[in-house]
Formats: C-alpha cells, sequence, structure tokens
C-alpha cells in the first residue's frame, strides 16, 4: 500500500508516537483523522498540519467511538488505516507490602488501564472493520504494544493489556485477511518518549539501557518508520514486530 492519499485514523494522536505519525504520514500525502480526547493538543496538530482533520473522542467509550467511526467514515468515503495507538502506562506491584492500607494492586487502576490500553483497541478494530468491509476497503489494522507484553515487574495491568492487544492482532489477521485487512502489532521496547520517563524512575530506566545490546533508548522516529513498512509491505500479516534495540533477544 502505498502511503500516499491512504484515509488513515490514528489515536492518542496529540502527543507521542500519534503525532509524530500524523504529522509524517500526512506529510507524505495522507489523509489523517486525528483521535484524542484533549482538545488542546488536537489544536495545536492542527496548527502545525492544517490539513490533518481531528476528533475529540475518549476510545475507551464504545458509544463516543460509535458516533466518531461514523462521522470520518462519512467524511472520507473508506478508509485503509486504522493505528490504534492510544494507551496510558502506570505501575503498580500486585503485592506492596509497604502500602497502607491496602497493600494489594488496585482495582481502579486496573480496570482504567484495560479500559484504555485493550477495550479501546477492540471498540475501535469492531467498528472499523465492520465498515472496511461493508466499503470493500482493503488495508490495515495497526496496534502498538509493548516489549512489557512479555511481563515487566510492577506492570501487571499494562503488560496484560498489550499481551491482550497482541493476541486480538493475530485473531484479526486469520478472521480479517479474507477481506484483503491484514493486521499487525508494532511492540517498541525502551523508548525516548515523555511517557517513559514519566512511567519510569531514571534509574531503573538506566538499568534497562544497559540490559539493551545497542545501550541506548529508542526514537519515536524508528518507531514512525517501522510503522510506515507495515503499512507498505503488503504480504506482512499477523506479525509483532519488535523495535527494542535487541532487548528481548
Amino acid at each position: 500500500m502505498d502511503i500516499r492519499d491512504a484515509r488513515i485514523i490514528i489515536t492518542g494522536a496529540g502527543s507521542g508516537f500519534g503525532k509524530a505519525m500524523a504529522l509524517q504520514f500526512a506529510k507524505q500525502g495522507a489523509k489523517i483523522a486525528a483521535i484524542d480526547i484533549n482538545p488542546d493538543v488536537l489544536e495545536i496538530i492542527k496548527t502545525e498540519c492544517p490539513g490533518i482533520q481531528t476528533w475529540v473522542c475518549d476510545v475507551a467509550d464504545n458509544a463516543q467511538v460509535e458516533m466518531t467511526v461514523n462521522e470520518i467514515f462519512s467524511k472520507f468515503n473508506g478508509l485503509e488505516v486504522l493505528i490504534n495507538n492510544a494507551g496510558i502506562m502506570r505501575n503498580a506491584p500486585l503485592v506492596n507490602i509497604m502500602s497502607r492500607p491496602d497493600s494489594r494492586h488496585s482495582i481502579e487502576l486496573w480496570n482504567r488501564v484495560i479500559e484504555v490500553n485493550q477495550n479501546s483497541v477492540f471498540f475501535m478494530t469492531r467498528s472499523v472493520a465492520d465498515k472496511m468491509i461493508k466499503n470493500r476497503n482493503k488495508g490495515i489494522i495497526l496496534n502498538i504494544s509493548s516489549i512489557s507484553a512479555r511481563g515487566n515487574i510492577g506492570q501487571t495491568a499494562y503488560a496484560a493489556s498489550k499481551a491482550a492487544v497482541e493476541a486480538m492482532t493475530k485473531v484479526w489477521a486469520k478472521e480479517l485477511g479474507r477481506f484483503g485487512i491484514r493486521s499487525v502489532a508494532i511492540a517498541p521496547g525502551f523508548m525516548d518518549t515523555a511517557g517513559a520517563h514519566d512511567a519510569l524512575e531514571e534509574k531503573m530506566l538506566s538499568q534497562w539501557i544497559d540490559k539493551t545490546p545497542l545501550r541506548r533508548t529508542g526514537t519515536i522516529e524508528e518507531v514512525v518508520k517501522t510503522v510506515l513498512f507495515a503499512i507498505e509491505n503488503d504480504f506482512i500479516n499477523a506479525e509483532v514486530i519488535n523495535v527494542n534495540g535487541g532487548l528481548t533477544i
């Protein structure tokens, strides 16, 4: 698939990977529907690239997803690419003996991470894939996973949500392939992003860098290039593409 003239939805498009993808792909000629829960960051992205069209939507709310996807398909008259990028990273051990009065992992934290990282991917793909099939649009569902899907200490909810994303990616590849719709996941390792620095102590991040053969974090641009590769190579399907500097070998 040529990125030029491709119609693309990107969730969590107001910052980080999402913003970088929206700006880069728009620059290359794609038609971008940028979704974010924060209207302020969408105003900024429109200022930087007026050609990007934006929608405010909480992708963890199925009713909002359905309304937003309907509007985008009506405006774009179809779609080739859905990039499920929206997500949050929250850390907590299953049992924290230093915490009082309840030492156990918060139910509220668990629910919120699953809602944003897992449910949103299901809601968006459920709605978009149905319309792509009805419109006979061939293309790709591209899900942003994480190295944490393999299981990182202190990330029960986050790791579970990303493992689920990878499992759904493989299921959808089998189900949607007959319609010419591919399903691929990108799993970044430890990246030089504001989210990573907010979620991890610098000492812990340094330890992970020391374990990475390339001895550095990755960049947002390296993830964007990998996403573009997956979009443009029409025979990549059902894969989880790792972008982690060799950390998982």
